[in-house]
């Protein structure tokens, strides 16, 4: 059985959420039938963590150590499934980190399972660049860098928003949020309530709450958060020259 361990609550509440948004879950029999490692480590997680679906286990490059993939999170389980282990795995000789391209793939996978139709974007779709930006309509910061919205635009930057009222669901910043989803124009309302302007309060079927528990689901702390196109997730404000500058460096662009 594996040792409890700080990080169990983390999991189950990550899982929780997971499951409320109707994550799906990859059983991969085969693999569990030619590796009993596999079959070992999903048995321990079932009794030690009944709610625990992982996403996928997978050898790691250490031997005897798995990863084991939920939503975004990622953990290593030792091949007998008595102990799990939570942090990023370096490759010594090179300096590379082993799980952070994992978990950049899991994050695009949470924010694009929300479905651009359930965004409010900002920029064509031929654009360079596309970002993701968690939102709170009262944040300082993310007022400012939607009052610059037409410099990332220019930048070749896409931008597509999410709901994140840090204060929670049911909050003021959450209704006005709701407002914005409902208006006629849901860009002018956006643009609108991040200058201070009182909008006509509106409720209809919205995202508002889903794009909150996803926020949730990648542990944000606060707002405005941005996903790059390559699934790394850097907190607060970033001008539009210099974020630019960073999403072309990755994409090898001169």
């Amino acid at each position: 059985m594996i040792k409890s361990t700080r990080f169990t609550n983390a999991v189950q509440k990550m899982l929780a959420i997971s499951l409320l948004l109707g994550s799906s879950v990859v059983m991969a029999e085969a693999v569990d039938q030619a590796d009993p490692a596999i079959q070992a480590i999903r048995a321990s997680l079932a009794k030690a963590l009944p709610t625990l679906k992982p996403d996928s286990i997978d050898p790691s490059p250490v031997p005897g150590l798995y990863e084991v993939m939920v939503g975004p999170r990622l953990v290593y389980v030792s091949a007998d499934g008595k102990y799990l282990m939570s942090g990023e795995m370096t490759d010594l000789n090179s300096g590379e980190n082993l799980s952070e391209p994992k978990m950049r793939a899991a994050n695009i996978k949470v924010v694009n399972s929300a479905g651009e139709e359930n965004m409010i974007i900002f920029g064509p779709e031929d654009a360079k660049h596309t970002i993701s930006v968690f939102t709170d309509i009262d944040c300082g910061y993310c007022r400012k860098l939607h009052s610059e919205m037409d410099a990332y635009n220019a930048a070749g930057i896409r931008v597509r928003y999410l709901f994140y009222p840090r204060a929670g669901i049911g909050s003021e910043s959450y209704n006005k949020g709701v407002s914005v989803w409902c208006a006629d124009e849901r860009k002018q309302a956006m643009t609108d309530a991040k200058s201070g302007k009182k909008l006509e309060a509106k409720t209809c079927p919205n995202p508002v709450s889903d794009h909150y528990q996803l926020g949730q689901l990648l542990s944000l702390r606060g707002t405005p958060a941005m996903v790059l196109d390559d699934g790394e997730m850097i907190p607060g404000y970033v001008p539009a020259n210099r974020l630019k500058m960073m999403l072309d460096e990755r994409a090898g662009v001169k």
